[in-house]
């Protein structure tokens, strides 16, 4: 599939961080400016206080230089010195996408997840540090890293496994700099762990911006280079190897839980409703059987026994309305539906009638070209789908499409 660069927006910093009980901290406006004095990351409990700070964010810009203008590259960096939190972006995120992000008294975590949703992408915290990638790799990289620290617990045998379990679950720091490759990335991690990769030719040259992996295990660290391939490993040696492979789909976890008071059936239907993503599976008499990624079933866990949602879940991501957005997208001979796909992964939902468009000879996955920066969502929609004989009416996140009436 051709690669689409849709970012919504462009992003800046002319506006201002506040943290309460602190004073407000106006943020550098283009970035010439100085850089932040250079903290330690935060880990453990400070670190999730951290991402559980409220803050208020202004993040536009004021500047039609594009010289002057922040990429996402450039705010994850100022993001990480301000809040002082790992963040790793994902080699296959453009760097220099644009987009708006604007906050007010909202935790840290919230603000980066809606970073993150405005390049249709997705976050996941693993150990100490925040991914920001392709959304159907976030939504599971917790998942992976949970499925290979359960293989330390009970697939490896041997002599010596267990002091070797206790050494891979050690945390260290990984930093590397600049136009490093995955290569050394790696090499990096086999010496901290003492192990051995096979099948590392699996994973191709490239140059890497610099990053840090804040107090991470051997496991967190192997997944947050992997999944950037679309990879996770497995354990050989009795833990003293890894391969590197490709990971079974879908892929999931399955749990059983004890309805409150009993009541499976209104349960059921709490998880249904909150997680729709969730598949119900068979159980034993006052249970609720549950398959699906390891966020998930920490909510579903708690909606079954305790009848809400745990502290600090988020229900569904807030996106903002289109006709509050600003898109850009540049891309040739794409298909239409692809484009489709990716803003309905930013809340956006087409609804139209096939049969209709099928009479007057439209497909969806007709070629389209489209150059445009920083245009009212009617001027972006009208430029996707009237090539294509097509109107488009908007209603908060929902694009409605029409036949054109002809002349």
């Amino acid at each position: 599939m051709r690669r689409l660069v849709a970012a919504m927006s462009v992003l800046g910093l002319a506006g201002v961080l506040a943290v309460p009980g602190s004073a407000t901290e106006p943020t550098e406006p283009t970035p010439s400016a100085a850089p932040l004095a250079r903290k330690p990351l935060l880990f453990g409990p400070r670190f999730r206080q951290a991402l559980a700070q409220r803050v208020s964010v202004s993040w536009v810009n004021s500047s039609t230089d594009r010289l002057r203008q922040h990429s996402i590259r450039h705010i994850t960096r100022r993001s990480q010195a301000l809040w002082r939190v790992a963040i790793v972006l994902d080699r296959r995120i453009d760097p220099s996408s644009e987009l708006e992000v604007e906050a007010n008294n909202r935790p840290v975590r919230e603000v980066l997840e809606t970073l993150a949703q405005s390049l249709a992408a997705g976050t996941s915290v693993v150990g100490n540090t925040v991914y920001i990638g392709p959304s159907a790799d976030a939504r599971v990289l917790r998942t992976l890293v949970h499925l290979r620290n359960t293989e330390l617990d009970g697939a490896l045998e041997g002599p010596g496994t267990a002091v070797r379990i206790a050494r891979l679950r050690r945390t260290s720091t990984i930093r590397f700099d600049d136009l490093t490759s995955p290569g050394e990335v790696l090499a990096q991690i086999a010496r901290h762990w003492k192990l051995d990769i096979g099948s590392a030719d699996v994973i191709p040259h490239d140059l890497w911006a610099g990053s840090e992996l804040t107090r991470v295990t051997a496991t967190e660290a192997l997944s947050l280079v992997l999944i950037q391939y679309g990879k996770t490993f497995r354990w050989t040696r009795g833990g003293a190897g890894i391969r590197i492979v490709a990971p079974g789909r879908p892929v999931s976890l399955a749990g059983r839980y004890r309805a409150r008071g009993g009541r499976v059936s209104l349960a059921t239907a709490l998880v249904r409703k909150e997680l729709p993503g969730v598949s119900i599976e068979r159980a034993g008499a006052g249970e609720v059987g549950v398959r699906g990624t390891y966020e998930e079933l920490q909510v579903a866990r708690s909606l079954i026994e305790r009848g809400r949602r745990p502290a600090g879940s988020v229900s569904r991501p807030r996106y903002p309305p289109l006709l509050r957005r600003r898109l850009t997208l540049k891309v040739a001979r794409a298909r239409a539906t692809d484009v489709m796909k990716q803003l309905e992964q930013t809340g956006v939902k087409f609804k139209y009638d096939a049969k209709a468009l099928e009479a007057a000879g439209i497909r969806l996955d007709q070629p389209v070209s489209l150059d445009v920066r920083q245009v009212k969502a009617s001027v972006f929609f009208e430029r996707l789908f009237g090539p294509l004989g097509l109107a488009a009416t908007i209603d908060g996140l929902t694009v409605r499409l029409r036949v054109k009436q002809r002349d």
